[in-house]
C-alpha cells in the first residue's frame, strides 16, 4: 500500500505531494479492508468475484481458478498422445526402480472440488469431461501395468452418497470426511499389494469442526467475516500412535523435508511426496507406518537421494488432480516391455475418425454392392474402448484387378444391433505378398488398416465390411467373423 509522501520542500513538489497524500489516505483509510470485503460479498452474492483466484458458483460454492477456468476438470487443453506415452513411461521407470529394491510405488490424486459438485459450478460449467487426464491415466496405467495410480473420484463421490460433505462451500482442500475415504481407497490398496494393513474405521479417529476456521477461497475473496464456515477435520486421537518430527533441513513449515517416528515397530516405511491435501490424510496414516518421510513437490516429484538414504517400503506421490500432468519429468527408464504394454494400451483409447450413420442415399448405394473375390478382410475387432464408447479395428487387403483406374478411397460399415455406421478408409497401402499370391502387380497397393471410435454399443451379432469401387460398380468384402463386442 501507498506509504505516508514527505512534506514538499519546494512548490514544485506540490503536486507530487497531494497525489501521494490521495494515494495514501485511500489506502491507509481505517474503513478500506471492511469496505472492499463488504463490496466482495455483495459480488459473491451476484455471482460475480472479485479476485482472479475463485471463482463464484451457485448457491454461494467458491472455486480455485489457476487460470484455466476449471481446464483440468474440463479436459481443456486435451492431453496429447506424445505427452500421455512419456507420462505413462515415467511411471514404469519408477515403479521398475522400486520393485527392484522390493518397495512399492503409489500415484495418489485427489479429486477437485468442482469433480464431485460440479452442480455447484459456475453457470458456464458443463461438468468433468470423460477423458480429463486423471481419468484418463489412472485407466491407461491399469491397462498398461505402468503402475499404480489411485484417483480419487469414485470414493468420494461414494462418501457423498452416503450424506457426507466431502468439501466445504469456502475451502479448496478436502474435509476430513473427504479425506477419509482417501485414506481408505489408500490403505485398501496398499493392503492388496500386501505391503501394509487395512484401514481403521472412521470411529477411530477424532472429530475436529472447525465452524470459525477462516476457508481459503473466502479469504482470498476477504469475507471470511461474512459466512459461515463449516469444515470438519480428523484427528488422529492421543495413544493411537505419537508423532515425533525431526526436520531435514534448516525450514520448519509443513512443506520442509521430515521425518515422522510414529512409534509403530515392525510396521513399513513410508516415503510421502506431497501437496497440501496431504495434510488432512497424514493424521490418519500414522498408526500404519513406523516411520514417515514427508517431501513437498515443490522439491521435485521423485526424490532417488530420500530413496537411497532412508530405503522406504512406500513411496506414495500425493499430487492433486490439476496437478497430475506435470507429475512427471525425472525418473529411471522404462523397460522395452513396459513401453510396448504402454503403446498398445494408447490405441486403445476411443480413436478419431468417429463412424456414423450413413445417409439414406449411400444406404442404396452400398446394399446394391456384389461380393468381391479378391479381397480379404483379416482383422475386424470390436471392444470397448478404455475410457468411453466402443473402438472398430480392421485390415487386411481388397484388390481391384482390372485395367479401370479404381480409387483407393473406400468405405468401412459396421452393422449389428447398436445400428449402422459407416466412415471413409483407403485400400493403397502396400502389400507386395498379395501381389505374389494373386500373380498379379495390381494387387501391390490394395491393403488397408483402421480404427475408428463408435458409440457404447451393446448386444451381439455385429458385422464389418469394406465397400470400394470397381469397374462395372461397388464391390464388397465381408468379414467370415459375427463380431462380438469385447468386455472393457
Amino acid at each position: 500500500m501507498a506509504q505516508r509522501p514527505n512534506l514538499p520542500q519546494h512548490l514544485s513538489q506540490i503536486s507530487g505531494f497531494m497525489k501521494g497524500a490521495d494515494a495514501y489516505v485511500a489506502d491507509q483509510f481505517p474503513a478500506r479492508p471492511y469496505l472492499i470485503a463488504g463490496l466482495n460479498r455483495l459480488r459473491m452474492l451476484a455471482g460475480v468475484s472479485g479476485s482472479d483466484s475463485v471463482l463464484v458458483g451457485k448457491d454461494g460454492w467458491l472455486f480455485y481458478d489457476n487460470g484455466s477456468h476449471m481446464g483440468a476438470v474440463r479436459n481443456d487443453p486435451p492431453m496429447p498422445e506424445p505427452e500421455t506415452q512419456a507420462w505413462l513411461q515415467v511411471l514404469a521407470g519408477r515403479t521398475e526402480a522400486l520393485q527392484a529394491r522390493e518397495a512399492t510405488y503409489l500415484v495418489v490424486v485427489p479429486p477437485l472440488k468442482e469433480a464431485i459438485y460440479p452442480e455447484y459450478g459456475p453457470r458456464w460449467f458443463a461438468g468433468p469431461e470423460t477423458e480429463r487426464p486423471a481419468v484418463l491415466l489412472s485407466a491407461l496405467a491399469d491397462a498398461s501395468g505402468a503402475g499404480e495410480v489411485l484417483y480419487l473420484e469414485a470414493p468420494l463421490i461414494e462418501a457423498r452418497r452416503q450424506g457426507l460433505k466431502t468439501f466445504s462451500r469456502h475451502e479448496t482442500h478436502w474435509t476430513g470426511h473427504g479425506a477419509y475415504f482417501g485414506y481408505q481407497a489408500i490403505m485398501t490398496r496398499l493392503a492388496q499389494l500386501g505391503v501394509a494393513e487395512t484401514p481403521l474405521p472412521m470411529n477411530a479417529f477424532k472429530d475436529v469442526r472447525l465452524d470459525r476456521r477462516p476457508a481459503d477461497l473466502a479469504l482470498m475473496l476477504g469475507v471470511a467475516g461474512f459466512v459461515d464456515i463449516d469444515h470438519l477435520q480428523l484427528e488422529n486421537p492421543e495413544g493411537l500412535a505419537r508423532s515425533e518430527t525431526r526436520y531435514l533441513t534448516d525450514k520448519t513449515d509443513w512443506t520442509a523435508p521430515q521425518i515422522i517416528d510414529t512409534g509403530q515397530a515392525g510396521k513399513p516405511v513410508l516415503l510421502m511426496n506431497r501437496d497440501s491435501f496431504s495434510n488432512a490424510l497424514l493424521p490418519m496414516l500414522l498408526p500404519h507406518f513406523s516411520r514417515i518421510i514427508l517431501t513437498h513437490i515443490q522439491d521435485g516429484f521423485w526424490r532417488p537421494d530420500l530413496i537411497d538414504r532412508f530405503a522406504p517400503d512406500v513411496v506414495l506421490l500425493q499430487v492433486l488432480e490439476s496437478g497430475v500432468r506435470s507429475a512427471s519429468g525425472e525418473g529411471p527408464p522404462a523397460s522395452p516391455e513396459a513401453i510396448a504394454r504402454i503403446k498398445t494400451a494408447i490405441q486403445k483409447v476411443s480413436p478419431e475418425p468417429l463412424m456414423a450413420p450413413p445417409p439414406a442415399n449411400l444406404v442404396a448405394t452400398l446394399d446394391q454392392a456384389v461380393v468381391a473375390s479378391n479381397c480379404n478382410l483379416e482383422v475386424a475387432t470390436l471392444e470397448a474402448a478404455l475410457i468411453d464408447g466402443s473402438v472398430l479395428t480392421v485390415g487386411g487387403w481388397f484388390a481391384v484387378l482390372s485395367d479401370w483406374s479404381s480409387p483407393p478411397e473406400a468405405w468401412v460399415r459396421l452393422q449389428g444391433p447398436g445400428g449402422d455406421f459407416v466412415a471413409q478408409i483407403t485400400t493403397d497401402q502396400p502389400r507386395p505378398d498379395v501381389a505374389a499370391h494373386l500373380k498379379d502387380s495390381r494387387g501391390e497397393r490394395s491393403g488397408f488398416h483402421g480404427r475408428y471410435g463408435l458409440p457404447e454399443l451393446s448386444g451381439e451379432g455385429y458385422a464389418a465390411s469394406i465397400y470400394r469401387r470397381a469397374h462395372g460398380g461397388w464391390q464388397v468384402c465381408r468379414s467370415a467373423l459375427r463380431l462380438a463386442r469385447s468386455a472393457r
